[in-house]
């Protein structure tokens, strides 16, 4: 299995460095653009960090020829989920399809059950760990293996029989329950806090006013990653702040 490393530059919108938790989950994705490339879908990611379109990323994209992108390195939290308690503890595969229908082709479905094999493998997980984007947010995606439950769980007994695991017969585990990560807070003191792109502080992209409050993800080498309006607008951006003093 060949894979090519295209790390995406360190920035707020698509790779911010924070470090996983313990990974106990595979989510599969489609890339939602019928007849798109590996390379192309990685850019896309890449140019966020310019585009400030959205947050959004993977660790892996596969192509419609097999070939498999490294984007973000399985140590560091990709945005792929919907979820931020499930992008701390997952990795995200993003995969190609020829056409609207969503269906992988023989290429892009067999790189995709090695990788997941490889990833269950060092991770000692189960096919029970390798989930669809749609299990954990009900998003249409991967459209095909959501509308055809069954090409699902062929999906994941391949991969099971390339780890000499046991079959299954369903596509989700059932769980009895699951443990949310509960948000916190930032409320900002009587002066205005300076908001980074990197949890080194280096690079300003914002500032929070006096007393300002927003949601805060936790802290990361130190710094408060928060997700803050910019002005009076309805657009949201996501930084490191200084003073961990703030984080209630």
């Amino acid at each position: 299995m060949n894979i090519e490393e295209r790390l995406l530059t360190i920035n707020s919108y698509s790779r911010s460095g924070e470090k996983q938790n313990k990974i106990e989950n595979i989510v599969v994705h489609w890339v939602g653009n019928a007849e798109s490339s590996a390379i192309a879908n990685r850019n896309y990611f890449e140019n966020l960090r310019n585009t400030h379109k959205t947050y959004a990323s993977s660790h892996y994209v596969i192509g419609l020829n097999g070939e498999i992108i490294r984007c973000i390195p399985e140590d560091e939290v990709a945005f792929h989920s919907g979820s931020y308690s499930m992008n701390r503890k997952s990795i995200g595969i993003e995969d190609c399809h020829p056409d609207w229908e969503g269906k992988f082709n023989e290429n892009t479905y067999n790189s995709l059950v090695e990788l997941c094999a490889d990833i269950c493998k060092r991770y000692e997980l189960s096919v029970d760990n390798i989930i669809r984007h749609y299990d954990v947010t009900g998003k249409e995606c991967p459209r095909y293996y959501v509308r055809n439950e069954q090409e699902w769980i062929k999906f994941k007994n391949d991969v099971a029989n390339k780890l000499g695991q046991a079959t299954v017969n369903t596509a989700v585990k059932e769980e009895q329950g699951s443990e949310e990560v509960p948000m916190l807070k930032f409320k900002n003191g009587r002066t205005v806090e300076p908001i980074y792109a990197d949890c080194n502080h280096t690079v300003k992209i914002g500032s929070l006013n006096k007393y300002e409050e927003c949601e805060c993800f936790g802290i990361f080498n130190g710094a408060p990653m928060v997700r803050y309006r910019v002005g009076n607008s309805n657009n949201y951006k996501i930084g490191f702040a200084v003073d961990v003093r703030c984080v209630k």
